[in-house]
């Protein structure tokens, strides 16, 4: 009897190439072997590269997060006598055209959706520059066009300090920033943050969530560094973490900076990987995570 005339005979049983029947428990500890694997990889690592590098391996290798949570850069620096300028950055230079930028953010929201586990979500802090402030809304329609997420919530982050405008008299003292909260547009039904259940009706079995609103105050940088003037916020973190990721999971930040999103992460007992194309921001967040 062939492998195959033996598969028709034991339709529940697996086989191994030789036609030899292999039990349901030895199948599932090869999947437990090869997803450790997977984690010993990238799990609470910091890969000194491309974010679009780290998600190719991730998707050669199977490997998946259930949250994204990154603060990229804004596309914020002057351009000075037709040169780009490092500006806040130590190695990535802060100026695109607009089209390039989108581009660049539509590429790297495509790859999203390929290590993203179903019904979860993308927590994207961006804000904007003087002289362009309509390119959150810009990307926002773009990324909603080109990629397969769509914004679910949009939280306004109240910063404790501003950015200041004393010698212009045409716009006010911005303070604040957006966190966009993508998910898949066909899982914008499906898809649920942390909230717990308050009541349940009695009559219709509706179940009533706790409130959270749109709104968030937290400190701007720490973490600030030479490298990197415009690091992220750990308290912000740990709060969108404590709305929208599990116990258990892992979370990505392909902009990990000098890695405040891995520092909010090993605080709440939460898996984290990064990408960072800084050697010296690499090496200044694990010293900070107190990796060697």
């Amino acid at each position: 009897m062939n492998i195959i005339e033996t598969a028709k005979k034991y339709p529940s049983t697996h086989f191994n190439g030789h036609g030899r029947k292999q039990s349901k428990s030895r199948i599932k500890t090869k999947k437990k072997l090869i997803n450790m694997d997977k984690n010993t990889i990238f799990s609470n690592k910091i890969f000194n590269e491309d974010c679009i590098v780290t998600m190719e391996r991730m998707i050669n290798e199977g490997f998946k997060v259930d949250s994204i949570l990154t603060s990229p850069p804004y596309n914020m620096t002057s351009r000075k006598g037709g040169h780009s300028d490092t500006g806040r950055y130590d190695v990535y230079k802060d100026w695109k055209t607009e089209e390039e930028y989108i581009d660049w953010m539509v590429t790297i929201f495509n790859n999203f959706d390929k290590i993203l586990n179903t019904n979860r979500a993308v927590l994207f802090n961006f804000s904007y520059s003087i002289e362009n402030p309509s390119l959150p809304y810009k990307l926002v329609v773009e990324l909603e066009k080109r990629t397969p997420f769509k914004v679910i919530d949009t939280i306004i982050w109240k910063k404790k300090s501003g950015l200041p405008f004393p010698a212009n008299n045409h716009r006010l003292s911005r303070i604040y920033e957006f966190v966009f909260v993508f998910t898949r547009k066909d899982e914008m039904n499906t898809y649920e943050n942390r909230r717990k259940v308050s009541s349940v009706s009695k009559k219709t079995g509706q179940k009533y969530y706790e409130v959270s609103y749109n709104f968030v105050e937290a400190p701007n940088n720490d973490g600030k560094c030479e490298l990197n003037q415009a690091t992220f916020s750990s308290v912000l973190c740990r709060q969108l973490m404590e709305i929208y990721v599990k116990d258990g999971w892992t979370v990505y930040d392909p902009f990990m900076g000098s890695g405040t999103t891995a520092y909010a992460c090993k605080s709440c007992g939460i898996n984290y990987v990064g990408s960072e194309i800084s050697t010296k921001q690499c090496e200044y967040a694990k010293e900070r995570l107190n990796i060697r």
